[in-house]
């Protein structure tokens, strides 16, 4: 029988072992080096806190459970709002704040995990990447403040333990806190709009008479979602060898954001966007806290602005009751020279939004863009039509304007309209008459409820007995009527349509947002899911019409928008 040579076995020796044993090593090598790089990374871009010695205190609650003290400080909710007094060294203050609005601050914090997790999915890559950008954004941003203003912060980590995160130690996520100014520019899911106002005495006008008084107007909103509201917070505070100051902001909020200081001094913040990068600089609502603390008057408090070392734009309303005067600073972070202007000197009524209007940006693309394409431009106008006729006002008047629901010329816009001053998304709305020294902040929702009367001179001077307090403002008559109710029910029934498309049923999605649309037509928001759910349905032409009414609607939302946009182009509109 024949045979036939045998093939040559593949050697299975010495010779392929070799090779995964160097495999092995080196994936084990590369794994170490990415881990050292990793950890090199988070080690070189980690805002490191100041060692600090916390005052020993404990918290002590009254028997109502409204008020809780902390050494010297104390946090009451006073009917809709919170008023946190805090006083002592900067360490005392830091430790306070943690201590006393944890619980309020831990609502928010959990909040904004939830909107990061709804971003990025939980994908490990993306919440990596979007975490490593971060850091190195911010890495070692925190050396620009003073150091009392990091000793601060590092106390009120030490007494705040749910800001700590999986990836950034409590100082890093509350230094970044005080930049969520400049978040809004960077996420959709985080809108920041402002608006505010001054009136001052006229030319000619007797400033004996009561109404020469400096009257300021102001709302803020910082949108985290629609069914989200901030905790709306008054703080005092008394730090060592400065100026008493009251400030209208939120948990967390070192900064200020709308605050005046027992020397009549006003500052109010809007977000703003100019060409320039961002800078090594204070985030602004820090600034405008040194402002307050050291500021005795309106030139010096400009002063300050100008000299500032910034880390973004923004716009400051400034104003003196004192001298009854007031002014708009616009402000870029890079040049101190040519873009820092202030406009409105001689005139008695100013106003802003959240665009520039001085010449000097006149060609800056961030700043037109804001214009145009936000609610800002149209909010400014507005704000102008409502401003300009007016003359003997009062704080009911100023409130007036805040809870404004209609478009240029009057038009009727619909409750919720985010073109609208009143648009039912405002995080706080005050108004403050600086030179008698009394502030009325809105209790919610939005800018619809009781504004509440605050004694400043009592507050920031603590002196004598509690005077009678002054007139609070009445809340609007919009919050208890059927329209408020009809939006509201409306904003439930998108919530179940959407419930209903996203289980694969259409049809009763439809039915449901009909009723939404009947309580609400002019809901952005409704006209976006009344465009999916045509389009699930094979309903071009309907879908078209919807989705381009949402364009009309929301104004700014500008990743949704261009969602949107390639929504009608794959729809042939």
């Amino acid at each position: 029988m024949a045979r036939f040579p045998q093939r040559p076995q593949l050697s299975e020796g010495p010779g392929l072992l070799a090779v995964v044993r160097a495999a092995v090593v080196l994936a084990l090598s590369l794994a170490l080096v990415g881990t050292v790089v990793r950890y090199g990374f988070i080690a070189y871009t980690d805002l490191g806190a100041p060692d600090v010695d916390i005052p020993e205190a404990e918290l002590l609650v009254d028997r109502a459970g409204r008020t809780v003290h902390y050494g010297a400080s104390s946090l009451t909710r006073r009917n809709g709002l919170w008023h946190l007094h805090l006083e002592g060294p900067p360490e005392a203050i830091g430790a306070a704040h943690g201590a006393l609005a944890g619980r309020l601050f831990y609502q928010i914090d959990e909040h904004l995990r939830e909107l990061a997790r709804k971003r990025y999915g939980g994908g490990v890559i993306d919440t990596w990447t979007a975490s490593a950008a971060l850091r190195w954004q911010y890495h070692d941003a925190d050396k620009a403040l003073a150091d009392t203003r990091r000793r601060e912060l590092a106390a009120m980590a030490r007494t705040l333990p749910v800001a700590e995160g999986t990836r950034l130690s409590a100082y890093h996520r509350l230094f970044l806190y005080q930049c969520f100014d400049e978040f809004g520019h960077a996420y959709d899911d985080i809108t920041v709009e402002g608006a505010m106002f001054a009136i001052g005495p006229r030319r000619g006008s007797n400033q004996a008479e009561g109404r020469a008084n400096l009257l300021i107007g102001r709302s803020l909103s910082v949108e985290l979602g629609r069914r989200f509201e901030l905790p709306r917070v008054v703080s005092f505070y008394y730090p060592d060898g400065k100026y008493p100051f009251a400030s209208v902001g939120w948990p967390g909020l070192a900064g200020v954001v709308t605050g005046i200081n027992a020397r009549g001094v006003f500052v109010a913040l809007n977000a703003a966007r100019s060409d320039e990068p961002s800078e090594d600089g204070s985030p602004l609502a820090l600034v405008l806290r040194d402002v307050l603390e050291e500021a005795d008057t309106l030139e010096r408090a400009v002063e300050m602005l100008k000299e500032a070392d910034l880390r973004a734009a923004g716009i400051v309303l400034v104003g003196d009751g004192y001298s009854r005067q007031s002014v708009i600073v616009e402000l870029s972070p890079r040049d101190k020279e040519e873009r820092r202007l202030v406009r409105g000197e001689d005139e008695p009524v100013i106003w802003a939004t959240n665009h520039f209007v001085r010449d000097a940006f006149e060609r800056d693309a961030h700043n037109d863009r804001i214009r145009r394409f936000t609610a800002s431009g149209y909010r400014y106008d507005r704000l102008g039509e409502l401003l300009e006729p007016l003359d003997d006002v009062g704080p009911a008047e100023l409130a007036d304007v805040l809870r404004d629901k209609a478009g240029l010329g009057g038009e009727e816009l619909g409750l919720g309209n985010y073109n609208a001053l009143e648009n039912l998304r405002l995080s706080h709305a005050v108004v403050v008459d600086a030179t008698a020294m009394v502030m009325w902040v809105a209790e919610g929702p939005s800018a619809l409820g009781r504004f509440r009367a605050i004694d400043l001179r009592y507050h920031l001077e603590r002196e004598g007995a509690r005077p009678a307090p002054p007139g609070d403002v009445l809340a609007d008559r919009v919050l208890h009527s059927e329209a408020f109710r009809d939006h509201q029910e409306a904003l439930d029934t998108i919530d179940h349509a959407r419930a209903l498309l996203t289980r694969g049923r259409p049809e009763s999605a439809l039915a449901s947002a009909k009723i939404a649309l009947a309580l609400a037509p002019d809901l952005g928001e409704l006209h976006r899911l009344l465009g999916d759910i045509e389009r699930e349905l094979d309903h071009p032409e309907e879908a078209l019409k919807h989705y381009r009414r949402y364009l009309e609607l929301v104004p700014g939302k500008l990743r949704d928008q261009e969602r949107v946009r390639g929504l009608i182009a794959e729809l042939g509109g």
